[in-house]
């Protein structure tokens, strides 16, 4: 009996020295894991300003090896994850957000972190990174980048749980180490963005959360923004009125749905009375009740005054590297859609509902709005019986006509309004570019003396309008320049939209190594070299189509038609022989699936919906070169040699024809040495490509750039012109 008792204590001890040896190998393991990533990491901090591309890889590298904190307050450099502060400093949010989703997966995999402080060892469960990884990405996320990603985080924090420890611990975001996150505090923010967005499933789930937590000034705003969701306007009103006497913030939010929900009902008079109030206090400014008043002043039928309170809450906002957009832009939109189809602007009308629903797909205010306004077009039409109206805006007929000294054509710009909409618009017989707005720009030949110019219009219910001048050209002979003159300075901006495609969610569709990093390497150049202000440098990392639409359209509000405006893109890029088009495939691209890629025909419509002056694109893509299924421009073409900064432009450069081109660009790598080794004053994109880029590239490589004009896209003439500073 002692015997047998004896084999099986032995045998005991045995396996618990087994299990503790076992264990400590696994910790050794886990330690050689923790110092090989401290070494990539602290490598990559060293290239974190100097190189993204290097950093990146080894950021990377060492969450392979071990996983970094999630928190950017905690423990040294070394030991934190250090991928999304990277990426959120470069603006690729995006990115950030796809990095952070593979750590989260990585991390489900597991059931504890190994960490230590150098003398201690700990092992913390893996769940805590988790429910870190959802709060810090949410309250980024909510604020500069996706509002929709942050509600889905918020959504599964919830379902992860937490205790009301958890939920007061602060933690440190990756924003540049600004500002910090409790879980509190993006519950908090989120409860307002969601109501903001219209986020009905949102808002429900955090109310028994906060109940749970106790957080009852949040109970009460929560019950009244459900009620407003639900137009129960009369019992938003009530809670609110209570909520009001509960002390000095509570008042603000209570007076400020109070307005809201006054505005709603169409009281008008109440609704401005506590925006007065709320414009008293230093705490509220414009911008915060800018919705209230675009809304009032829509009930009250002060069309043009609600356009101008929507436009001014349409502008984007900006941190640090990267712009951002208001919460609840759709509403915005629709607001401004609704006042632009009371004034018969349905063309105008129909792009504000259509930009909504990129924002919000569901958001029924705008569907109603846009099959309202279908009807209402087929209505006008059938009626109409009035022809559009002409206003004149080049030449200045006014102030008399300077004709340029090149002086064989001459620019005519202008805008036809009608409400059925504008089918043709044609200069002394010649047809010319017009947008559906009603917009419209031509280029018309003229002779020495005295030339009638006669504008007609034809609107889509058959109506005709003419409007007639006279031009006198001088007979004197003009010398003739061989070089570039100087053009006169432009009161308008340089903006400059890059656009870089990267990490692609199809696996069938290689990622790419470097767009990223040569859209940084031609942002410092245009900031550091050319008169471009780093606030207007847009920046689009890793997007997927409907990102592109959204800043197409913010570029739309932001540029005037005395600015310029360089568009870049590096991605992949697909030729379909068979329908004779090209496309470029942005990140949410399937390989298999050509709804889901993004048309030549759609950019250069989007372009040509932009009101810059003058336009260039840049594409470094395969096929790139089919946007030119219009007209090209030979290498050998002669330099513009007159004042090219008086003609709207649309011309483009693009790294190939329709060929593919290398992830490698030798394109990019002669762009960027023509940008930077340029001492012209001025310089013209067709002067840069000819002399150059070209011949180096094709020297190179296999791939033959291209420069060309941008027919479908509103060219008329000249020429984009780099200013150096």
């Amino acid at each position: 009996m002692k015997k047998s008792l004896m084999i099986i204590l032995t045998s005991l001890i045995l396996s618990l020295n087994a299990n503790r040896g076992l264990a400590q190998s696994d910790k050794v393991k886990d330690r050689e894991a923790y110092n090989k990533a401290w070494d990539l990491r602290r490598a990559g901090l060293k290239l974190f300003y100097k190189d993204r591309a290097a950093a990146f890889k080894l950021f990377e590298e060492a969450n392979m090896f071990s996983p970094g904190n999630p928190d950017a307050s905690l423990g040294v450099p070394e030991s934190r994850n250090l991928v999304p502060a990277l990426l959120f400093y470069y603006g690729d949010i995006r990115g950030a957000n796809k990095a952070i989703e593979n750590e989260i997966v990585r991390l489900k995999s597991r059931k504890e972190v190994f960490t230590t402080n150098g003398v201690s060892v700990n092992y913390i469960p893996a769940n805590e990174w988790i429910k870190k990884y959802y709060n810090l990405r949410a309250n980024a996320n909510l604020t500069y980048g996706d509002a929709a990603l942050a509600s889905e985080d918020l959504l599964k924090l919830i379902e992860l749980g937490f205790d009301e420890k958890e939920y007061k611990k602060q933690h440190s975001s990756w924003m540049g180490g600004l500002g910090a996150a409790t879980i509190q505090n993006t519950f908090q923010l989120g409860q307002y963005i969601g109501f903001l967005n219209d986020d009905v499933k949102l808002i429900g789930a955090m109310q028994p959360m906060f109940e749970k937590m106790g957080d009852n000034d949040f109970i009460t705003t929560g019950i009244i923004y459900q009620a407003i969701l639900k137009e129960d306007y009369k019992q938003a009103i009530a809670v609110a009125r209570e909520f009001e006497k509960t002390g000095a913030n509570n008042r603000i939010n209570a007076r400020y749905l109070l307005a809201y929900s006054y505005a709603k009902q169409k009281q008008t008079a109440e609704s401005e009375e506590f925006i007065k109030i709320l414009l008293k206090g230093i705490r509220v400014g414009p911008q915060m009740v800018a919705r209230i008043n675009a809304m009032n002043a829509l009930n009250e039928g002060k069309y043009a005054e609600a356009i101008a309170y929507a436009n001014d809450a349409l502008k984007p906002m900006r941190f640090l590297t990267m712009s951002y957009d208001q919460p609840g832009k759709f509403a915005y939109y629709t607001i401004r859609a609704d006042a632009y189809a009371a004034l018969k602007q349905f063309a105008k009308a129909k792009d504000d509902y259509e930009r909504a629903l990129l924002y919000n797909p569901s958001y029924n205010y705008a569907i109603t709005g846009l099959a309202k306004l279908e009807s209402a077009i087929v209505t006008v039409q059938k009626s109409d019986i009035i022809p559009p109206v002409i206003t004149l805006l080049e030449p200045a007929i006014q102030r008399g006509l300077k004709v340029s000294s090149a002086g064989k054509d001459l620019m005519v710009k202008g805008i036809a309004m009608d409400p059925s909409g504008i089918k043709e618009v044609s200069v002394n017989d010649q047809r010319i570019f017009f947008k559906a707005d009603g917009n419209f720009w031509g280029s018309i030949p003229i002779k020495d003396g005295s030339n009638k110019i006669n504008i007609v219009v034809i609107d889509n219910a058959g109506n005709k309008a003419e409007q007639s001048f006279e031009i006198e050209k001088p007979t004197t002979p003009i010398i003739v320049a061989t070089e570039i003159m100087p053009v006169k300075e432009k009161p308008g901006k340089n903006y400059a939209l890059i656009i870089a495609a990267q990490n692609y969610d199809d696996n069938s569709i290689p990622s790419l190594e470097n767009p990223v990093s040569d859209a940084i390497k031609l942002k410092l150049i245009l900031k550091n070299n050319y008169n471009f202000a780093d606030d207007n440098i847009y920046t689009l990392y890793n997007p997927i189509i409907n990102d592109f639409k959204r800043k197409f359209a913010e570029m739309q509000e932001l540029i005037q038609p005395e600015d310029n405006l360089i568009i870049f893109y590096a991605g992949h890029g697909i030729w379909v022989e068979k329908e004779q088009k090209g496309y470029w495939l942005l990140t949410d691209a399937l390989r298999t699936d050509a709804n889901t890629w993004l048309s030549n025909k759609l950019v250069l419509e989007m372009i040509s919906n932009i009101p810059s002056r003058h336009t260039l694109l840049i594409t470094d893509a395969c096929f790139s070169g089919s946007v030119f299924k219009t007209r090209s421009i030979d290498a050998d073409a002669p330099p513009a040699i007159r004042e090219l900064s008086e003609k709207i432009s649309r011309v483009a450069i693009t790294s190939g024809n329709d060929t593919e081109v290398p992830d490698e660009s030798v394109f990019m790598k002669y762009l960027v040495k023509a940008l930077t080794e340029n001492k012209d004053k001025y310089l013209t994109a067709q002067k840069m490509f000819i002399t150059q880029i070209i011949e180096a590239v094709m020297s190179e490589s296999k791939t033959e750039p291209r420069y060309g004009t941008l027919e479908l896209a509103g060219h008329i003439g000249g020429d984009y012109i780099f200013t150096k500073k």
